[in-house]
């Protein structure tokens, strides 16, 4: 088990973690298509109110397709953070890959956002945690040396999560918990 003691950072993946992940081979789009997993708000606020940072990592591959309106991107995380807003919640940062599998290096599982964001924002990787619903947000947080939570939600094995948990609500009791206690 992972000691979240010294958690001050906590990566966030999007679809399958904080909203509800489009079918498999589509993606969300449009803000109508954006809604959120229940208790993902709170969790969040959870995390602002425990004075951890909380930043958003996601892949969004459908951005490099040549019909693709980079203004579809916006207006999604613009309903992303209002509602999150409406329950108090709030990311500190965003980042997004909007690239094609395999042509970059900031895509997940590859570590660069969580890099990028470490050394934009001034902090250590070594003191945060990557959550999220799939084996590349997992292998993109060892990438990078930070702890992982993996929710079960995904589907996806835990080899390699440091936790698992049922849903994002979960992880981030288990975290605070955790960064109370230092046991995980």
């Amino acid at each position: 088990m992972a000691d979240f003691r010294k958690v001050r950072t906590v990566f966030l993946d999007r679809d399958g973690t904080i909203n509800v992940k489009a079918a498999d081979g589509e993606y969300v789009t449009a803000p109508e298509e954006l809604v959120l997993l229940p208790g993902a708000a709170k969790a969040v606020a959870a995390l602002n109110a425990a004075g951890l940072r909380t930043v958003l990592v996601t892949n969004q591959r459908w951005l490099s397709e040549p019909a693709a309106d980079a203004a579809g991107f916006t207006a999604v995380q613009d309903r992303l953070e209002r509602l999150l807003a409406d329950e108090g919640a709030r990311l500190d940062a965003v980042y997004h890959c909007p690239h094609a599998a395999a042509s970059c290096d900031c895509r997940k599982p590859g570590a660069g956002m969580l890099v990028r964001a470490a050394r934009e924002l001034g902090f250590a990787l070594a003191e945060s945690v990557m959550i999220g619903d799939s084996e590349s947000d997992m292998l993109a947080g060892r990438a990078a040396g930070t702890a992982t939570v993996l929710l079960r939600a995904g589907g996806a094995e835990a080899d390699g999560a440091d936790a698992v948990a049922d849903d994002l609500a979960a992880a981030v009791r288990l975290i605070l918990s955790g960064r109370e206690s230092g046991l995980a």
